[in-house]
C-alpha cells in the first residue's frame, strides 16, 4: 500500500514541475487526487478485531465490546484484517472459507502473553449416573459417532492390529486422557467404553470417585482448524490446539489442496487422536511450533511443495502406537516437492522421526537435532534426491533388542530411493548408523506414473558415524543378488542389480564402531552372501565400491552429557567432517 503512495506521489511531483499552465496543472491534480482514492479503500479495510471468551458475537469486535467466538471472528475477517484472541478455552471448531492474499494475510493470533486453546473436547460436569453391578464406573448419554467413510466405518484402518487403537473417541479427565476399552466388562481404573447401540458413555475414573462436578471431558470434534480447498494467505500465530476425536491420517488441524501461503508460528498442537496437523498446498512456512503427544503422528504432509517447517519440535508422538509398519511416529510427508525441515527438534516419537515416503523429490532436512526415536532418525522411502546436512543423530532404533529385528533401520536410512546427498552429519550411538534398504520396488512420482525406484546415484562425504550398536554403515538390501532369501520364494527371480554399478559414493567420512563390532554390513544378515567389514579397504574389496573413509576416535567433548562438538585434536577436525556448526542446531 505504501508503494501506491509513492508512485502517486512521485507522478504527482514530477507532473506538476511538468505542467505550467494552471489548466495543465489543475488535470494533473486531479489524476493525482484519483490515485490516492483508489488506495486507501484498501488502506482502511485492514481492520484489527477482537476475540474473548467473555464477549458476545453480536457484539462489535473492538477491544472493549470483543466477539465471543473465533468461528464469528474469521467468517467477518477480509484480506489484511487480523482477530486478536484473549485467553481461555475456546471449544469450538474453526472453518476459514476464504483468505488473503500475499501482501494482505488474514490473521489469526493470540494476544501478547495470552495463553489461547481451541479444545476438540466439550466439559461433561453433570447428568452422571452410577453404573450397577461396576462399582466406580459411572455412565452418561452420549450419542457422538465419528465415522471415517461410512456410517459404521469407525476404525481406521480397519484390521485387527487396529481395532481398539484405530477407534476415534477420547476422554480426558483432570488432563490426563483415560484408556479406552471395547467391552464394557473390559471397564478398570482409568478406562472409559463407548456403547454406541445404547449411547452411553462409561467412565471409571482412577480414584473410582464420581465424574459429576469434574473437570471430566470428551472429544466432540475432529478438527480445530480446516480451510476450504484453495484458501490462502492466512496467518495463525500463538495458539495451542488440544484433544480431537480424529482418526489416522486426518489432521484435526487441516490446510488442504490448492492453498498457498500460510503461515503457522508459535502454536502447539497436542493430545489428538489422530495427527495433529495435515498440511496440503505450496509456499507454506511452519515455524516455532511444537507437535507433541498426538496419538498418531505429530504432523503429515501429502501434495504440500516449496513448504519450509523451521525450528519446531515434534515429541512422543503415536502416544496410542499406531503401526510403525503402516503410518506412525514423528511426521510422514508424501508426493511432495521441496518440502524442507531445518533447525526443528524430533525426539522420542514411537516410530521414524522424519518419514519421507512415496514419490518425494528435492527434500532438505538440515541442523537438525533427532534423537530416540523408535525407528529411523531419518527415513527416506521410495523417493528422490534428499539433501541431509548438519544434522545430529542420536540413539534411534534402538527400541529393538538385535539388529536383525532392526530390518536396515539407522540414524539415516535410504529406502529404495534415488540421488540422495547425505554430508557433515554427526550419527552416534543408532542401532545402525547410515543404512540402505532395497526391495525390488515402485512409486508413483508428482507429475504423474508408476515408475521403479532404486538406491543408486547417492553421494555420502564428510559425515562422522560412530558407535552404532550394529553397523555403521549397512547394506540391508533384501535381494536375490546377496543370493536366495532362505524361505525359498524368489529362488528363480533374475539377479538384482550389483550395487557397484549403482554409483555409490563414499567420501571422507570418519567410522569409529563399538569394540568387536564391524563397520559395514554388505547384504541383509539372511542372506547367504551377507558379509561384514573392518575397514573402507576391506568394504571395498568385498564390494568393488570406492571409500575413502577413516576409522578413528572423534573425541566428543563429552558425549556422555551430549556435547559432540569436537575436541582440540580430534581426527574429525583435518579435514572437517560431521556438523559444520554446531551452534544452528537446537539444544537437547
Amino acid at each position: 500500500m505504501v508503494n501506491v503512495f509513492r508512485i502517486a506521489l512521485v507522478f504527482g511531483i514530477t507532473a506538476l514541475r511538468l505542467a505550467s499552465p494552471l489548466q495543465a496543472q489543475s488535470r494533473v491534480l486531479k489524476t493525482l487526487f484519483m490515485l490516492l482514492v483508489l488506495a486507501l479503500p484498501s488502506v482502511a479495510s485492514a481492520e484489527t478485531y477482537h476475540v474473548s471468551v467473555r464477549g458476545s458475537d453480536a457484539a462489535a469486535g473492538t477491544a472493549v465490546a470483543p466477539w465471543r467466538t473465533l468461528q464469528h471472528a474469521v467468517a467477518k475477517l477480509k484480506p489484511g484484517d487480523s482477530a486478536h484472541v484473549g485467553p481461555g478455552i475456546y471449544r469450538e471448531r474453526i472453518e476459514f472459507t476464504r483468505g488473503g492474499t500475499s501482501e494482505a494475510p488474514i490473521t489469526l493470533t493470540a494476544m501478547p502473553g495470552a495463553r489461547v486453546v481451541v479444545s476438540g473436547a466439550d466439559l461433561l460436569p453433570d447428568a452422571w449416573s452410577p453404573v450397577e453391578g461396576l462399582d466406580g464406573a459411572y455412565s452418561h448419554d452420549w450419542d457422538r459417532r465419528f465415522p471415517i467413510n461410512g456410517p459404521n466405518d469407525l476404525t481406521h484402518p480397519a484390521d485387527r492390529e487396529h481395532e481398539m487403537t484405530g477407534r476415534a473417541e477420547q476422554a480426558i479427565h483432570d488432563g490426563r486422557l483415560l484408556r479406552q476399552v471395547l467391552r464394557r466388562e473390559q471397564l478398570a481404573a482409568g478406562t472409559f467404553f463407548v456403547d454406541l447401540d445404547g449411547k452411553k458413555l462409561y467412565v471409571w475414573l482412577r480414584d473410582g470417585g464420581n465424574p459429576s462436578g469434574t473437570d471430566l471431558e470428551a472429544s466432540t470434534r475432529t478438527q480445530w482448524l480446516a480451510a476450504a480447498p484453495g484458501v490462502s494467505h492466512v496467518h495463525v500465530r500463538g495458539i495451542t490446539f488440544r484433544y480431537a476425536a480424529n482418526h489416522a491420517q486426518r489432521g484435526a488441524l487441516f490446510v488442504g489442496g490448492g492453498s498457498r501461503g500460510w503461515l503457522i508460528e508459535d502454536c502447539v498442537f497436542e493430545r489428538a487422536n489422530g495427527p495433529g496437523a495435515s498440511f496440503a498446498g505450496e509456499g507454506h512456512l511452519i515455524r516455532r511450533c511444537v507437535f507433541q503427544d498426538n496419538g498418531q503422528l505429530g504432523f503429515g504432509a501429502s501434495g504440500c511443495h516449496q513448504t519450509r517447517v523451521e525450528e519446531c519440535d515434534i515429541y512422543r508422538n503415536n502416544t496410542k502406537g499406531y503401526s510403525n509398519a503402516w503410518e506412525a511416529g514423528g511426521l510422514k510427508i508424501t508426493l511432495s516437492r521441496g518440502f524442507v525441515m531445518d533447525r526443528c527438534r524430533a525426539v522420542d516419537n514411537r516410530g521414524a522421526g522424519i518419514w519421507y515416503d512415496i514419490g518425494n523429490e528435492k527434500a532438505e532436512v538440515s541442523h537438525c537435532y533427532i534423537a530416540d526415536n523408535d525407528e529411523a532418525g531419518i527415513f527416506y522411502e521410495i523417493s528422490y534426491s534428499l539433501h541431509a546436512h548438519d544434522n545430529l543423530i542420536v540413539n534411534n532404533a534402538n527400541h529393538r533388542e538385535k539388529p536383525r529385528g532392526a530390518w536396515g533401520f539407522g540414524g539415516i536410512t535410504l529406502s529404495s530411493s534415488e540421488d540422495c546427498i547425505l554430508e557433515n552429519n554427526t550419527l552416534v550411538g543408532n542401532r545402525d548408523g547410515i543404512t540402505f534398504r532395497e526391495q525390488n520396488r515402485t512409486t508413483p512420482r508428482i507429475d504423474g506414473g508408476e515408475h521403479r525406484v532404486l538406491n543408486r546415484n547417492h553421494v555420502i562425504r564428510n559425515n562422522v558415524v560412530a558407535v552404532s550398536q550394529a553397523h555403521n554403515i549397512g547394506f540391508w538390501m533384501d535381494t536375490t543378488f546377496f543370493g536366495p532369501h532362505p524361505k525359498g520364494h524368489d529362488k528363480n527371480d533374475p539377479i538384482f542389480e550389483d550395487p557397484k554399478t549403482l554409483n555409490f559414493r563414499f567420501e571422507n567420512n570418519l567410522l569409529f564402531p563399538l569394540p568387536g563390532q564391524p563397520n559395514f554390513l554388505y547384504g541383509c544378515v539372511w542372506r547367504p552372501k551377507s558379509k561384514q567389514a573392518n575397514s573402507a579397504a576391506e568394504f571395498t574389496e568385498i564390494s568393488g565400491i570406492a571409500d575413502n573413509s577413516r576409522s578413528g576416535d572423534p573425541r566428543f567433548t563429552d558425549a556422555i552429557a551430549h556435547d559432540f562438538r569436537l575436541s582440540a585434536g580430534s581426527p574429525a577436525s583435518k579435514p572437517a567432517v560431521g556438523v559444520r556448526d554446531p551452534g544452528r542446531i537446537p539444544r537437547r
